[in-house]
Formats: structure tokens, sequence, C-alpha cells
């Protein structure tokens, strides 16, 4: 799971607006509801967007050992683009990602580095099947699971359906067969595995009905991940998180990002600003 610290510094989002009316956290016993008509809820409470405006995100990034402040500007373009730039104290820049449908790019003016390549890229070298779709679900606060990420993958998935505390809840505990790099990764750990036995959840905020936080874990390692949206508001007629923290862990180490929001529009005018220099060189 190691290399889903390159997932958290690709998961960068935003929020926040003028009139803002959090939803109670204190609620009534949740009423009974199928799974269909759950469903139902979910699909009709996605967020209706074209474009997406952060101009200012308080990022956090954590360790075991370290902490540090960042300030990132985001933009979206539904479909098209998701645009990111991040800072450091006095301004400086410390990084920016143009993701596409069929593309990742990112650049480390520090560094006078650059990277290229399409999503098979998490696949071959990290077991970590991502897409566009995928990391634009997360950024917007819609429905996905972790496997699939798209609402027509998850149409045709079992989940066990349950409630807890305030959330209704789906999840899947199932047997995965384990890829090339996990398998080199569990053979270190003096675990020789063929399979690996995955728990994963996904609780939805019965007011909304939005994802509030969504897991999976390897149960008989104790290492998994983790995105946990909190302080859903209204923004000008739009509900979205105030805040997003993501988190790897295993049994020795501890990855954070938390991310608070500001100075979020929605549709307006938005364009990716991404140039590789010529005197950049490629990282493999």
């Amino acid at each position: 799971m190691r290399s889903s610290c390159v997932l958290l510094l690709i998961l960068l989002c935003f929020v926040s607006c003028r009139s803002v009316k959090e939803i109670t956290e204190s609620r009534r016993d949740l009423p009974n509801i199928t799974e269909g008509k759950l469903f139902k809820n979910i699909i009709s409470n996605e967020l209706d967007y074209n474009t997406i405006y952060a101009k200012k995100v308080d990022l956090s990034l954590k360790d075991n050992k370290n902490s540090h402040s960042l300030k990132a500007i985001l933009r979206i373009q539904r479909d098209s683009f998701i645009w990111v730039s991040v800072s450091a104290s006095l301004g400086v820049d410390v990084a920016r990602l143009l993701l596409t449908p069929d593309s990742v790019k990112f650049i480390s003016p520090r560094e006078k580095k650059y990277f290229v390549s399409d999503y098979s890229y998490f696949a071959e070298r990290f077991d970590v099947g991502l897409t566009f779709d995928c990391f634009q679900r997360i950024l917007t606060n819609q429905f996905f699971d972790f496997e699939s990420c798209t609402t027509e993958a998850v149409r045709g998935k079992r989940y066990k359906f349950d409630k807890s505390g305030n959330d209704y809840v789906l999840y899947s505990l199932e047997e995965k067969a384990l890829g090339r790099k996990l398998k080199k990764l569990y053979k270190k750990r003096r675990k020789n595995k063929e399979f690996s036995l995955v728990l994963q959840k996904i609780h939805i905020d019965p007011d909304c009905f939005r994802p509030n936080a969504v897991s999976i874990e390897d149960l008989e390692e104790g290492v998994g991940m983790s995105v946990k949206y909190k302080y859903i508001k209204d923004f000008g007629g739009k509900l979205f998180p105030g805040k997003i923290t993501f988190n790897v862990f295993s049994d020795n180490d501890n990855w954070e990002v938390i991310l608070n929001f500001d100075r979020l529009e929605f549709d307006v005018e938005v364009s990716p600003n991404f140039k590789i220099p010529s005197k950049y060189k490629r990282m493999y």
C-alpha cells in the first residue's frame, strides 16, 4: 500500500462560498430503505456542475515524522481535465499536475523535472487500477468504490447493506487475487500470499445521499486507505464538503492529507495552464 502515497499526492480538492449552512449532525433514527432506493437517491443527488474553480485550498501533508502546510489551486472541467497547482510559503511553486481522460502530466519546478504517462502507469507500477473518472468522482464527492469507481460498474456489483450510527453503509468482503507488485511486497514481508481478504465500506449521508467515508482494507495485513468528507455545506445552492481527509495506513506507517477549502466557484470559465519547459528532464 505504500504506492497509495502517489494517489494521496494526486488527490487534491476544494470548497467554500458566501452563504454557508452546515447540515446538522444530530439526526433522528434512520428510516428503513431498500438498497435500490438508496442508489436512486445517490444518483439523483449527485453534484450537477460543468466546471469547478477552487482558488484557495489549505493543504496539510503528514506522515509519522513530518508535517507540511501548503497552498493549492484546483480547476476542473467535467470529463475534460483536472488541473492542480501546489505552492509553499511565499508563493514558491512546488508542483503542477494535469489529468485528462487519457494522460497524466506532472512537473516539479524545484527539481526541473517532468513526468508524462497514461493511466496504465498505476496498474503496471503499483497494482492500482485508476482512471480519470475515478479521480474526478473522488474529488467531487460522488459515489465511488476503490475497485471500480464508475457508476456503471457499481450497478452490477453486489454489496451488503446496513445502517451504522447516522449513516447507511454499503460494504463488501471479498478474497482478491494479488497482482505481481503486491505479491512482491508480501514476499518481502515474509508472507507468501496469492490472495488477500479485502473489506470495503462506503458510508452514505442520509441527508444529502453523498459519501461521507469510503475505505478499503486488507484485513490480514492491516493495510489500507480511506477518504473522509466532512462539513457538508450549501454553497450557493450546491452541497459540498468543507474538508476532505485522505489516509493511507499500515502497521508501521501512516500518511495523511487534509484539505480545507475556500473560494469555490461553479460553472465559471477555467483553463489548464500547463507547459513543460524544454530544459526540464523527464522522470521515469
